[in-house]
């Protein structure tokens, strides 16, 4: 009875433990050069931890941005901040509205794009909302991403994890390390095995399209030869490959049927190394000196069967691209009680080369609007005849043509890029008294751009020799001949060599208002920033540059911690407003008579919020909820087809839903057993920024769907073991996550990428 009685004693005084209030645990934000807490941060920034990461069954980047207020992704379309896509909105602009940064190195947009980014072993994500050009620089108009993996400790751990589920699910992962030199020298290795067949039926090639393979080896090296001087190296090598993430469908069927049907391997790929040295020196207990060198490379390509059907109906396209990026970065940092500053020189240099070669088809009827004897006797009408006459010949020679329709179409790209970019910078906090900080920061930022591009286009088609017929028919043929080979002419096009420079200063201003220690509030205003660019008007055979484009971000702030540290409340409202956009104009019904121009403006507005509470030691509810209104002010370009005003204000951008939310909640039992019950939701978006240009006038108006996505996690741990199962989807939830294309009677299929259908696995976790 008295062990009966030990044992309650101890099961109550556990009970106790678990239900006693539980403080939340500082998150430390890395990504603004100066180390701070959420709650000292006025910046809006979400943040994903390693704990959040395992609770959640976090599987890539997209899984991390549906977490996220105001956050969206999709796995092969990118990302989104605050409706602002990260690569384009306007259509024009050579570079980006957003980076993403591994362990300090930018990464390639190819990269993002494939989703090529592994979250096995990570310490945590940070999603920084809005510009941060003034601490960035380039590439940073709409918001950062900075991703940090586990660091070495001088303790000796290790964890793996195997995961198999449905959809052909498998993934292997190891990861651990501990010291060398007792307190001096200390590693870490990662290495993550993942593939998935997918969900999406080629029924031509008997596979599944939609598939995903991915490894990943990491390697970090910590060396502290003194107390004050800390050297960490990280290299990491990530291969990938993902298959097709559309679905195609017939006119009258339904896209929810998970079908492709193209004969050609189709597949894009990349393989990218990262290497990061960073050396910090704490000069004193306030002062110290960083440095951040990075180096990334990184090749990629794919296969694509242009005519997406289960005939060869022209060549694969086939691409190769490799980006090489170096930068530099020098900073002193100076933590003080009434004064936080950092100072800080950055240089990079960026190389891409580019080049595809394949096939392209045309479908003339689709393409004209009418059938090619038809288009013959226009052809024939314009060089002097009567259409009695003209619909007589073209009768007589359009059989000469057997296949012409569609025209198929070769054709070899190629395009190189180099980007240099000097920048300095700072950023100061300074409290005036217990109650109020002014913020301050200015970047001056100088780069230099040179680009050139080359495309040629030719016909495959077998046509008729104008030299063995007779004159008339043969003064027929070469006419005829002449005008497919035009079409080809009119495809092609050469940009030399071109280059300019750029500077750009970029401030930042504000005060913090701290009502009392566990509530501030905060109004900034920053300054956006998108370099300009050089380009060649092809079709006019001239070279014209196009400025940058700015942005001015007025952001409020509120940080709060409630009921003694167990909750706490977040929320940032901001006006985005967005001056000379880079909008791709254009000028004639020639293809290539287009150019870059300012010529837009935009309006973002909204509100992030967010929510954390511990009641007890046993639950945890984290949520969000953003609200979002992007709208083209004035934008309005003249369609080349028509000459007609197409007036884009009033528009919102394409991909970017008003509303998105998101909750978690996780639960302890004493037993052993943990569950996790997520959800996100994002409300519907415009497919495109301008369906006119891309759909035509009777095309409608379509949209992405809107989604609610329920995912529900539950495991037993064993101590250094557990047995997870997790299911994604898990009401099956049917979507369109990106219109496309959609299918004509009698005409092509069409396509658009689906949500994923329920996914279930079962993994074992061990650790040590």
């Amino acid at each position: 009875m008295a062990a009966v009685s030990a044992i309650e004693d101890i099961a109550q005084e556990s009970k106790n433990e678990n239900s006693a209030p539980q403080k939340i645990e500082a998150i430390v934000v890395r990504g603004q050069k100066i180390d701070r807490s959420i709650q000292e941060t006025p910046t809006s920034v979400a943040v994903i931890t390693a704990k959040d990461i395992e609770k959640q069954n976090i599987q890539n980047v997209s899984d991390v941005f549906s977490g996220m207020a105001n956050v969206t992704g999709t796995l092969s379309d990118g990302f989104t901040i605050r409706g602002i896509d990260a690569f384009n909105v306007s259509g024009g602009g050579g570079s980006y509205l957003a980076t993403m940064y591994f362990d300090g190195a930018p990464l390639p947009w190819r990269v993002v794009n494939n989703g090529a980014v592994p979250v096995w072993d990570l310490s945590q994500v940070e999603v920084f909302r809005g510009p941060q050009s003034t601490l960035q620089g380039r590439n940073a108009l709409a918001g950062a991403v900075h991703i940090r993996s586990q660091d070495p400790t001088y303790e000796w751990s290790g964890k793996g994890k195997v995961t198999i589920g449905n959809l052909g699910q498998k993934e292997y992962a190891f990861a651990g390390g501990g010291s060398i030199i007792d307190d001096m020298l200390a590693f870490r290795v990662s290495v993550e095995d993942k593939e998935l067949e997918g969900d999406i039926d080629n029924v031509t090639r008997n596979e599944m399209s939609n598939y995903e393979e991915s490894n990943t080896v990491r390697g970090k090296l910590l060396y502290q030869p003194t107390d004050n001087v800390t050297a960490l190296l990280s290299l990491s090598n990530t291969t990938s490959t993902i298959g097709v993430q559309w679905a195609a469908y017939e006119y009258g069927s339904d896209i929810f049927d998970r079908k492709n049907y193209f004969n050609s391997p189709t597949f894009r790929d990349s393989d990218t190394d990262i290497a990061t040295l960073e050396v910090s020196w704490d000069i004193t207990d306030q002062l110290s000196l960083v440095s951040v060198i990075t180096t990334n490379k990184s090749e990629s390509g794919y296969n694509w069967d242009g005519d997406s059907t289960s005939e060869q109906l022209s060549p694969d396209t086939q691409n190769t691209r490799t980006d090489k990026t170096n930068s530099q970065e020098l900073r002193l940092a100076y933590d003080g009680d009434n004064l936080q500053a950092v100072v800080g020189f950055y240089a990079s240099d960026l190389d891409v080369v580019d080049n595809s070669l394949g096939g392209t088809y045309i479908d003339v009827e689709n393409a004209l609007g009418y059938d090619f004897q038809t288009a013959v006797t226009g052809l024939l009408m314009t060089n002097g005849l009567d259409a009695a006459t003209a619909s007589y010949l073209a009768g007589q020679v359009t059989p000469l043509y057997p296949d012409i329709d569609p025209i198929l179409l070769d054709f070899t790209s190629d395009f190189t890029q180099s980007v240099s970019t000097k920048a300095l910078f700072t950023d100061v906090t300074y409290s005036i008294n217990d109650s109020f900080d002014l913020l301050a920061g200015l970047r001056f930022e100088n780069e230099e751009q040179a680009n050139d591009k080359e495309s040629i286009y030719s016909i495959l088609n077998t046509m008729p020799d104008p030299s063995s017929f007779d004159a008339q028919t043969g003064a027929i043929l070469t006419g005829i001949n002449g005008y497919l080979n035009g079409l080809a002419d009119s495809s092609s096009g050469t940009e030399p060599l071109s280059s300019t420079d750029f500077d750009a200063f970029l401030p930042k201003l504000g005060v913090s208002y701290h009502i009392n220690q566990d509530i501030t509030t905060s109004f900034t205003y920053q300054k956006g920033y998108r370099s300009g660019g050089v380009g060649t008007n092809t079709a006019q055979n001239y070279l014209y540059t196009y400025d940058a484009e700015y942005t001015d971000n007025y952001e409020l702030s509120y940080r709060s911690v409630w009921m003694a540290g167990q909750f706490v409340f977040n929320a940032n409202a901001f006006v985005i407003q967005w001056k000379d956009q880079q909008v791709l104009n254009q000028l004639s019904t020639r293809q290539f008579d287009v150019e870059t121009q300012n010529a837009g403006e935009s309006e973002v507005k909204g509100v992030d919020t967010e929510i954390v509470y511990y009641p007890n030691q046993q639950l945890r509810v984290t949520a969000g909820l953003g609200y979002s209104k992007s709208e083209f002010i004035d934008y309005t370009y003249v369609l080349a087809t028509t000459g007609e005003d197409v007036d884009l204000s009033g528009r919102s951008f394409a991909d970017a839903p008003t509303i998105t939310a998101n909750i978690s909640v996780d639960y302890d039992f004493d037993s052993g057993v943990y569950a996790n019950v997520n959800a996100n939701y994002q409300d519907s978006s415009k497919a495109y920024f301008d369906p006119v240009s891309i759909v035509g006038e009777d095309g409608g108006d379509p949209e992405n769907d809107a989604r609610m996505l329920v995912n529900a996690q539950v495991g037993y741990d064993f101590g250094n073991y557990q047995v997870r199962f997790d299911i994604r989807n898990l009401l099956d939830e049917e979507y369109i996550s990106v219109y496309s294309d959609a299918a004509i009677e009698n005409g092509q299929n069409g396509q658009h990428i689906i949500g994923r259908s329920r996914q279930v696995s079962l993994s074992v976790q061990a650790a040590f």
